[in-house]
């Protein structure tokens, strides 16, 4: 049986993070804090907020710097990189930057992390090899996964490659669904899981920033399908992250949890958490700095962990 969500999750300490320049280039969402000690600061957040989700019965695996390895700015958002999938398959993805090319080298330790705690993978899938040259598709950052339908959700950016998308979809035996998206500054969003979430039985999307009218009804008619679908405003995106939230598994998987920042969870109206809670009890995790100097918010701290486990 296929499964939205997952009970594993694996994060990675943010030993190196900072400002990004390579990436600031097209995300938006990046600020500059001086004159503070961000590290620290990120460092302090990502603590709290494994304790957050581990008091939730969430397991989390910390993925721990190799010193050998170069510095890596935006480690903490590992789920741009590597994903995996029910049936033991490691996915590698290949990035747009040289910067987060270099996480990839972490891959030996996020294998190692794994089989140390007790899960099988049965093969590695480099899309950096499979896609072909100059191919950019960053994960579940690009990807929106309606795993139990196979559908495929995505925005077209210079992260998320029409080609590079459509190839995926026909390797993995995913419905490519791809829509273009356009910010009140006139740029299309970086990540698709800035604009969009899909859990179990609802979809949080904004659809307001899809400028073309039949693409947004053809998105529109896609969630609707199979999920009861949330709305959010193009403010509400950019301003409070409120598209960047997983539905992950707590109580050793008796449980539904949406895990969101603060900023996200401040930024919905009453009648939006009223209903989001229907679909699973909301964790609000509080990120500010990790959102401000890196641009993305709780969502891409998260890489699922779907492989089965060993038996015998």
């Amino acid at each position: 049986m296929t499964n939205q969500s997952t009970k594993t999750i694996l994060m990675v300490r943010p030993t190196d993070f900072e400002f990004n320049a390579q990436t600031a280039a097209d995300n938006e969402f990046q600020n500059m804090l001086p004159d503070r000690n961000v590290r620290q600061e990120a460092l302090n957040e990502f603590e709290n907020a494994v304790s957050l989700l581990r008091a939730e019965g969430v397991q989390v695996l910390i993925l721990e710097k190799d010193p050998s390895l170069p510095e890596m700015p935006d480690a903490v958002f590992p789920n741009n990189w590597f994903g995996t999938d029910e049936n033991g398959a490691i996915h590698i993805f290949p990035m747009k930057t040289p910067n987060r090319q270099q996480e990839a080298e972490q891959i030996t330790g996020v294998l190692k992390l794994l089989e140390n705690e007790g899960f099988s993978f049965t093969e590695i899938l480099d899309w950096r090899k499979l896609l072909g040259e100059n191919q950019v598709l960053e994960g579940t950052g690009s990807l929106i996964l309606d795993r139990v339908h196979k559908r495929m959700f995505a925005a077209i950016s210079d992260r998320t490659q029409e080609d590079a998308c459509r190839k995926f979809a026909a390797e993995t035996g995913y419905q490519p669904v791809l829509f273009h998206t356009m910010s009140s500054r006139g740029f299309a969003y970086y990540h698709t899981n800035v604009v969009m979430s899909i859990g179990a039985n609802v979809v949080v999307a904004c659809l307001d920033c899809i400028p073309d009218s039949e693409e947004r009804e053809m998105v529109r008619n896609e969630i609707i399908k199979h999920h009861s679908l949330v709305e959010i405003s193009i403010q509400q995106l950019e301003e409070g992250f409120c598209g960047n939230l997983l539905q992950v598994l707590g109580n050793n998987g008796e449980t539904t949890i949406t895990v969101l920042s603060s900023t996200a969870f401040n930024s919905l109206s009453d009648e939006q958490k009223e209903t989001l809670s229907k679909h699973g009890k909301l964790i609000s995790i509080p990120i500010p700095v990790i959102e401000a100097v890196g641009g993305g918010s709780i969502r891409c701290m998260m890489a699922e962990i779907f492989c089965p486990r060993k038996t015998g």
